[in-house]
């Protein structure tokens, strides 16, 4: 359904439409996007089953009767539901009405600007690209734990199994294959006259048991002779390589790990692929445990045939158990994950190194007769308990999201893994791998976050140009109506003109104090403006006081103390912004009432080739703990849903982005003080004429 071309964008529209050639449709396309038009809900069905479709474009009208299809349409998708962009003829909340139902994702509407596709095509490439980050995380989270069971599970079978020196060897050079991803597996050993020979094949080389290959001239004889991992990437290529060797069996990519015996190399453990490049660091060190337990399985049952007795069998038995048990633990310990083993009553058994540490033990320490509840909160204790029983009832393996807290009280998020092991005696285990999600979380959040301040940046342009365009309609009137009174000055009584000028003059300050406050709004919702400039920075101070004045009145007043300044390097937008969120957390800080007892002062002045700026406060003040994590990502002191945390982590960034500095001095009970640094502009650092000056004022 998509054109060539189209194959390649990055996003793919499906839009429902009779106009082959819709504006929003063909804008699209000289974006770069594929887009594919049809009006047929069966094609439409048709191509999202067979998707993946990112993105349905659907008109606000084809909803008004019945939305019930765009639902089916939706569940149709693969792998998962598109995002839906709903069109309308205009911004009322009739024609709006049918699309905020449907519970579309984003809405546009006419005029279909590139501008307007343009920012939607952007908010939604934002949409997609976090869902396809979120699934390759887990699905890549996924099968790491995946292969670190697999290998948990290959060990514990070989330890406890008993299997004879054939079952074994085939059942490690069929899980090789598996865990490696490869097309064939295959075990050689040397024999005495230089050759080796393939006694256990599987995969792609399942017809080759028996092959025997001389061992000067290979790549696989190479690492037997030097008792080292030997790789190729594509066999076509390297000359270390038996080529004619590998075309018979069909191999471009191939690792080789020796297997040990009494301290030297015996023979060698061999993964291949049809593919060039198939292989990578994970896939080597898989195999080299492999390797390890192949090794000493042949080991101990090469000295359990030489020996003949019973006694010798289980001593060597024992030392393959505890080699196997020394492989484990030490691969174990050094995961980067957490590891546990527990029995049917939640007793742990066993926990690798990284788990003690997390819970602040040492390695070693006995955490067997430790109850969930001593070790995390009762909500997360609950939780684990029910994720445990879960597992056991089932008996299948599953993976669940979990909030662990750290030591300090950090909250940390798992991912953790759950499947069963048995001992030999038949007693069920219960083991777990769990990685640490909790940065990925946090990235999803700020994204999210970010989403929100930049629709929040576009509503405030839109607010502001709207209001501009009937307020200019006012103050026009206004002085028409001046005007025409003073030509009807003669006809009025005595008295009446004074009156009636007083009236108009209180309507024009009023016009020209929205006029004002439009301007203020408008200087804080450039956020495509990231161009280094010259800017005033005593004016963004005005225009903050001007948009944080409602909330400083009641709790203090506002004390000016200006000196001369030059122009600093920044955006004024930005600097507006750091400056309002100042102004509001300063008015925070104080309670309610008794303004004429509290102040928040701004000061401003010049110190070498830097302007200072500083916002202090009467307020609360701040104990060190808090001031410490100040300027930290999603830390707050407010209650849930009163603050994201992110105001003065944004604003520390907006500063030190322009080269400039943002600190904090502050003691409990004795209020704030934040002070900016910001470098003056290039061309302000030559003598000019200064902006006029104010003196300081209470406001």
């Amino acid at each position: 359904m998509f054109g060539a071309t189209e194959q390649d964008a990055w996003m793919k529209f499906l839009c429902l439409t009779t106009d082959t050639r819709h504006p929003v449709a063909e804008e699209l396309r000289r974006q770069g996007q594929g887009v594919s038009v049809t009006a047929d809900l069966v094609e439409a069905g048709a191509a999202l089953g067979h998707g993946p479709v990112d993105v349905l474009v659907v008109d606000a009208a084809d909803l008004v009767a019945d939305a019930r299809w765009l639902d089916g349409l939706r569940k149709r998708a693969r792998p998962e539901e598109p995002l839906v962009l709903g069109l309308a003829r205009e911004d009322t909340d009739e024609a709006l009405e049918p699309l905020l139902a449907a519970g579309v994702d984003e809405i546009l509407v006419e005029p279909f600007s590139a501008v307007q596709v343009r920012a939607r095509r952007v908010l939604l490439e934002r949409r997609v690209a976090a869902r396809r980050q979120r699934r390759t995380d887990e699905a890549e989270a996924r099968g790491e734990m995946e292969r670190l069971a697999a290998i948990i599970q290959t060990q514990s079978d070989v330890a406890i199994a008993g299997f004879g020196l054939d079952e074994l060897m085939n059942l490690l050079c069929e899980r090789s294959r598996v865990l490696c991803g490869a097309d064939g597996a295959a075990v050689a050993v040397v024999e005495a006259d230089a050759e080796l020979n393939y006694l256990v094949t599987t995969g792609s080389l399942a017809p080759f048991t028996g092959f025997r290959l001389q061992v000067d001239g290979s790549l696989t004889g190479t690492s037997l002779r030097r008792g080292e991992v030997m790789r190729t990437d594509d066999s076509e290529s390297d000359v270390r390589v038996n080529v004619e060797a590998l075309r018979q069996v069909g191999a471009r990519s191939m690792i080789c790990v020796p297997l040990w015996r009494e301290g030297r190399p015996v023979g060698v453990l061999n993964v291949t692929s049809r593919r060039p490049n198939a292989f990578d660091d994970r896939d080597v060190r898989t195999l080299e445990l492999m390797a390890g337990l192949l090794g000493a399985a042949m080991g101990n049952a090469a000295e359990a045939q030489a020996r003949q007795e019973l006694m010798a069998q289980n001593a060597l038995a024992l030392s393959a158990l505890e080699e196997s048990q020394e492989l484990f633990a030490s691969f174990m310990d050094n995961i980067p994950a957490v590891a546990f083993m527990k029995d049917e009553q939640g007793r742990r058994i066993w926990v690798n190194a990284r788990y003690s540490h997390y819970f602040g033990f040492p390695p070693g320490t006995d955490m067997s007769q430790m109850e969930d509840r001593e070790l995390m909160p009762d909500a997360s204790a609950e939780q684990v308990r029910r994720d445990d029983a879960g597992v056991l009832a089932s008996g299948r393996q599953n993976i669940t999201e979990t909030m662990i807290p750290a030591r300090d009280g950090t909250e940390r998020h798992w991912l953790t893994y759950r499947f069963i092991v048995r001992e030999r005696s038949g007693r069920r285990l219960l083991a777990g791998v769990a990685v640490d999600i909790t940065d990925r979380k946090a990235m999803q959040a700020q994204l999210v976050v970010s989403d929100r301040l930049a629709a929040v940046g576009t509503l405030a342009a839109g607010v502001a140009h709207e209001i501009n365009n009937p307020l200019a309609f006012v103050l026009s009137n206004l002085s028409f109506l001046a005007g025409e009174l003073h030509a009807l000055t003669r006809e009025l009584p005595p008295g009446r003109m004074a009156e009636l000028e007083e009236v108009l003059r209180e309507a024009t300050d009023g016009a020209h104090r929205v006029r004002q406050i439009v301007r203020d709004l408008r200087t804080f919702s450039r956020g495509d403006d990231e161009v280094a400039t010259a800017v005033n920075v005593q004016s963004v101070l005005e225009s903050a006081i001007t948009l944080a004045r409602s909330e400083l009145k009641l709790r203090a007043q506002i004390v000016r103390d200006y000196r001369e300044v030059p122009l600093v390097e920044g955006n004024e937008g930005r600097f507006g912004q750091v400056f309002l969120n100042l102004l509001i957390n300063a008015a925070q800080a104080i309670p309610m009432g008794r303004s004429e007892h509290n102040e928040v002062r701004l000061s401003l002045r010049s110190a070498g080739d830097r302007v200072i700026v500083e916002v202090r406060d009467t307020g609360m003040g701040m104990p060190p703990e808090v001031r410490a994590r100040i300027f930290d990502p999603f830390f707050t002191t407010k209650p849930v849903g009163e603050g994201t945390g992110l105001g003065l982590s944004i604003c520390h960034g907006i500063v030190t982005g322009f080269g400039g500095e943002i600190s904090v001095e502050s003691e409990e009970g004795r209020g704030s003080t934040f002070r900016v640094s910001l470098p003056v502009a290039q061309r302000a650092r030559e003598p000019q004429s200064p902006p006029p000056l104010r003196i300081p004022l209470v406001g």
